[in-house]
C-alpha cells in the first residue's frame, strides 16, 4: 500500500507494481506538489520571467525588440506543461493493471489497516508519502486575508502591480524573482535575521545584492503582528501591496492519518520519524519524501522511493544517505550547493580550507554579459578531501553537479584540479578556484 501519489508515491508504486499488486491512495490530483504546484510549474514561470528580464540588455548584443507581457498566455503555457504531466501519469495508470488507484483520504485503523471513506484496506507493507503543505503562521487577520501561496499562484489571471512576500526561504525567493522580473514591485518580509539562512554569508550577500539591484526590497527581522486585506503590520510599521504571498515554510502532511493507531511516531514538527532505512517505529511501515522532513526535495523523494522499496519488499537493508543531498535555488542568478559549507565546517570544528573563483574571469560569462557570481569549494585541510561547495552564478544549478560527482566518489582537491573543462563554458569557473 502506498499512501500519497506525489513524486515519491508514484515512483514507489510504479517500481513495486513490476512484481506485486499495489494499492495507491491519494485524495487529490496525482503528481503531488512537484508537478502540480512546485518544481515544474514554478520553473516554467521563471523561464518566462528570465527571458523577459533580458529585454534591458539586448541592445548590448545589437538586438532591438518591443517586449510586452501576455500574462494569460504565460500562465496558459505553464498549466499546459502541468496538464501534460498529469495526462502522462493517468495514462500510465490505465495501462498498469498492477496498480489500483483509490481516490480519498486515508486514516489508519490499526498497524496494517487503513480506511478510505467506508472501505477498509490491509497490506503487509505500507509506504507513506503524503508530502507537505504550505505553513500558515498564526498571524492576526491571516484567516480573513485572500493571500496567494505556491498553489493558488498557479491560477492567477493578472500580474499584480505590487506584492508582499511573507517568508525568506527558497520558495519566497523564487517567486519574488518571478514577479520582480515581470515588473511587479516586490517586498520580502522575513522574521529571522537573514533570508536563506542555510547559505554561507558571502553567497547569500551576493544574492541579496543582485536581488536588491533588480528592485526587490528585503526586510529581515520583521515581526509581523497583523495582516489586514492588503496591509501587513510589522515592527510598529505597515506596508501595503496589491497582493500578499505566504511562503513561510512547509509542514508535513500527517494530520488526519491517525498514525498513533498504527504505532507510528511523529517528531516535533509533525514529521514522521524514520531511521536510516526509512522505517518508522512500525517496522512494516515506511515514510518517504517530504512527510519525513529529512530533505524536502523531489530528487530526495526519488532516491528514497528506491531505498524504501528495496528494504520493504526485498529485505535489502539499504541506507538512505542525506549527507550529500544537493540543492538549488532558482533565483537569478541561481544557486547550487552540496555537502558541508564553510558555516557548517566551522560548527563541526573541521580544519578546512576554502577555494573561491568569481565568474568575472570566465570567458563565457563575458560573452553572455553575465559575470555575476562566485564558486566556492570547501575541503578538509588534513586529508585534502573535498567536503562541500556552494555556487551562485549563471548555470550554477547545473555546474554544481561536477561537485556532486566528486564528493560522491570521495575526491580530493588534486582530482578537481585534473578535470579539463571545455572552453568557453561557464564550468571553467572551476579551473580558476584559488585559496
Amino acid at each position: 500500500m502506498v499512501i500519497g501519489g506525489g513524486t515519491a508515491g508514484l515512483r514507489t508504486a510504479t517500481i513495486a507494481s513490476k512484481n506485486i499488486k499495489v494499492l495507491l491512495i491519494d485524495p487529490g490530483t496525482l503528481g503531488g506538489t512537484c508537478l502540480n504546484t512546485g518544481c515544474i510549474p514554478t520553473k516554467a514561470m521563471l523561464h518566462s520571467s528570465h527571458l523577459y528580464s533580458l529585454r534591458g540588455s539586448l541592445s548590448k548584443f545589437g538586438l532591438h525588440t518591443n517586449y510586452r507581457i501576455d500574462f494569460s498566455r504565460l500562465m496558459k503555457r505553464v498549466n499546459a506543461i502541468v496538464k501534460e504531466g498529469q495526462d502522462h501519469i493517468y495514462k500510465g495508470l490505465e495501462k498498469n493493471k498492477n496498480i489500483v488507484h483509490v481516490k480519498g483520504k486515508a486514516r489508519f485503523l490499526g498497524k496494517n489497516s487503513v480506511a478510505v471513506g467506508k472501505k477498509t484496506f490491509t497490506a503487509k507493507r505500507i509506504i507513506i508519502s503524503t508530502g507537505a503543505r504550505n505553513f500558515i503562521p498564526p498571524i492576526k487577520g491571516i484567516d480573513k486575508c485572500d493571500y496567494l501561496d505556491n498553489a493558488s499562484a498557479m491560477q492567477i489571471k493578472r500580474l499584480p502591480k505590487s506584492i508582499i512576500m511573507i517568508g525568506g526561504g527558497y520558495i519566497s525567493m523564487e517567486f519574488a524573482t518571478f514577479f520582480s522580473e515581470l515588473g511587479t514591485k516586490v517586498t520580502v518580509l522575513e522574521k529571522f535575521p537573514t533570508v536563506l539562512g542555510m547559505l554561507d554569508d558571502d553567497i547569500r550577500e551576493l544574492l541579496i545584492k543582485y536581488l536588491e539591484e533588480s528592485g526587490i526590497k528585503i526586510i529581515t527581522g520583521a515581526d509581523i503582528t497583523e495582516v489586514l486585506k492588503d496591509t501587513v503590520f510589522y515592527n510598529g510599521k505597515k506596508i501595503k501591496a496589491e497582493k500578499i504571498f505566504m511562503a513561510a515554510g512547509r509542514v508535513p502532511n500527517t494530520e488526519g492519518l491517525d498514525l498513533a493507531k498504527a504505532g507510528v511516531e511523529l517528531g516535533k514538527r509533525g514529521e514522521i520519524t524514520v531511521n536510516e532505512f526509512l522505517e518508522t517505529s512500525n517496522k512494516n511501515i515506511y515514510a518517504i519524501g517530504d512527510v519525513n522532513g529529512r530533505a524536502m526535495f523531489a530528487h530526495a523523494a526519488k532516491r528514497e522511493s528506491y531505498v524504501a522499496i528495496g528494504n520493504a519488499l526485498e529485505n535489502k537493508k539499504r541506507k538512505m544517505e542525506f549527507e550529500l543531498m544537493p540543492f538549488a535555488v532558482f533565483t537569478n542568478p541561481p544557486i547550487g550547493g552540496v555537502g558541508i559549507n564553510e558555516k557548517k565546517a566551522k560548527e563541526l570544528k573541521i580544519d578546512h580550507g576554502v577555494l573561491k573563483a568569481g565568474f568575472i574571469n570566465v570567458g563565457r560569462a563575458r560573452i553572455t554579459e553575465d559575470q555575476r557570481g562566485l564558486a566556492k569549494v570547501i575541503y578538509n585541510k588534513k586529508t585534502e578531501q573535498l567536503i562541500g561547495a556552494e555556487i551562485i552564478g549563471p548555470n550554477a544549478d547545473d555546474i554544481i553537479h561536477e561537485m556532486i560527482a566528486l564528493l560522491n566518489m570521495g575526491a580530493k582537491v588534486s582530482d578537481l584540479r585534473r578535470i579539463i573543462h571545455i572552453h568557453p563554458t561557464f564550468t571553467e569557473v572551476m579551473e580558476n578556484l584559488k585559496g
